[in-house]
């Protein structure tokens, strides 16, 4: 029970953080989407997709190796392990100067234009900083201070806010003027939280036996990042070339306004991972019982809470979107459903089955994800040109249900936990049908009649033997102890 409170405790403070960057995040949007049109927030996407994608590339899996190895290292060589990977990340930057010169070329093969030069040019920039805020942010996982983190969080979002509206909404600046927004509140990021925080953590120190183990654990993460890039991002590609920055404004609404899942998903990747290793390398009994039984119970509370949390989105979403943007984006909601259940889908595989990482076989993650990436771009063509931003959406859901499954087999080779495969499952598919039936009939289930769908999800969890009421009333007790 004490690792099921203390992940409670850190889920709860970073989904707090989170929480809070999303919200006042969303305080933009109400801005953007009227001094936007549907093509330029479009423009403003299929960027930040770039970004993401030489982010992956240019990463070189040092965020995972580096929360593997600190774990592991002794308590002496923590510093070093962390500033290794520090000037490694430093390194890698270099690599990125030379996409500069193709910026025009970029453009182009982006936008059919070489009118978005520029911006190519500001994304370059975003890259590297976003990277370091990153490997920042990290820190204080690490070291289990999650009220820092939110600090630095509000600090981001708040510097966004603040840029976004004098760059874009009183200055004009467009699409120009929000990536300069994120660029700028990156950068205060990094240095607020390496010279307030992070610089007596590292110890300077460049090790080549550190820089080999990273480099060997994260390099085959490299081309899963850029093939996890591809059935998470790379569907805006096909909406350009298949369809129009119109549809791409549409489907990014939608996973925008499914964004709260992925807020639930990163409170539980921070606090399960930390607290999972810690017990792992704690417990003396070689079979390990309380590190799966740990697996296992904070997994089906994570599935309920999320599933719940995702029909909820779905079976409203057209009244919010429309409320929060305008109506010209209304439109977008009907692929919120596929969406959400999709994240919903990728913490599975990321918190279910650990024992890829704890075998350092990352070379499965190489196979697995470049098996799914092609199923991907495999739909993404079949279903994109018949059904739009909607194809775009059912293509990522398939894609992440097959990695979760394959995954998780994968790694019951390795590290065996008695998941119960088949309710798990069950209570996915039933919450994510009804979602779907909701959102694409609306008129069946009037607005006020909706919370019914959401009870009904919620009993099943029950129904299935998912969750308990012992487990509500634990939780409840824990979080009012934690907030007195």
């Amino acid at each position: 029970m004490g690792e099921r409170k203390a992940f409670v405790k850190d889920t709860v403070v970073y989904g707090l953080g989170n929480g809070l960057k999303k919200f006042i995040g969303l305080f933009l949007l109400p801005f953007y989407t009227r001094a936007l049109s549907v093509g330029e927030f479009g423009v403003l996407e299929t960027l930040g997709t770039t970004a993401a994608l030489l982010g992956g590339f240019y990463s070189l899996g040092l965020e995972s190796s580096c929360g593997f190895y600190f774990f592991k290292a002794p308590e002496s060589q923590k510093s070093d392990v962390l500033s290794t990977a520090f000037y490694l990340r430093l390194i890698s930057f270099l690599l990125i100067v030379p996409l500069i010169f193709f910026q025009d070329y970029f453009s182009r093969l982006l936008f059919q234009s070489r009118d978005y030069s520029s911006l190519v040019f500001m994304i370059l920039l975003l890259v590297p900083v976003n990277l370091m805020m990153s490997e920042q942010s990290h820190l204080f996982r690490y070291f289990r201070q999650p009220w820092r983190y939110n600090l630095i969080t509000i600090l981001k979002s708040l510097t966004n806010i603040g840029l976004g509206i004098t760059l874009v909404i009183m200055m004009k600046k467009g699409v120009e003027g929000a990536v300069w927004a994120r660029i700028g509140s990156s950068a205060l990021v990094v240095v607020v939280a390496f010279a307030g925080f992070n610089y007596h953590k590292y110890s300077f120190r460049f090790s080549m036996h550190w820089a080999r183990k990273l480099l060997k654990y994260g390099f085959p993460l490299i081309w899963v990042g850029i093939a996890a890039w591809v059935f998470n991002s790379s569907d805006r590609y096909f909406l350009v070339h298949y369809c129009d920055l119109h549809e791409v404004g549409l489907y990014s609404i939608g996973a925008l306004f499914s964004q709260p899942v992925l807020l639930v998903n990163m409170a539980v990747q921070m606090s399960f991972g930390v607290l999972f290793f810690q017990l792992y390398y704690s417990e003396k009994d070689p079979g390990k019982p309380q590190a799966r039984k740990m697996a296992i119970d904070i997994y089906l509370i994570y599935l309920t809470g999320a599933v719940l949390l995702a029909t909820t989105l779905s079976v409203y979403a057209d009244v919010i979107v429309p409320f929060v943007s305008t109506p010209d984006y209304s439109e977008g909601s009907r692929v919120i459903p596929f969406l959400v259940f999709s994240y919903v889908a990728a913490q599975s595989f990321q918190t279910m089955g650990p024992g890829i990482s704890l075998s350092e076989k990352t070379w499965h993650y190489t196979w697995i994800t470049g098996v799914t990436a092609l199923l991907n771009i495999g739909l993404n063509f079949l279903l994109v040109p018949r059904w739009g931003f909607m194809g775009a959406g059912l293509a990522t859901l398939i894609s992440f249900v097959v990695y979760w499954q394959v995954k998780v087999w994968v790694a019951s080779k390795y590290f065996s936990v008695a998941y119960p495969y088949w309710r798990i499952n069950l209570f996915f598919i039933i919450a994510l049908m009804l979602s779907v039936l909701v959102v694409s009939w609306p008129q069946i289930i009037p607005v006020w009649l909706r919370v019914g769908v959401i009870v009904g999800v919620g009993g099943l969890a029950f129904l299935l033997k998912l969750v308990y009421p012992s487990d509500l009333i634990h939780l409840w007790d824990g979080i009012k102890k934690y907030m007195k």
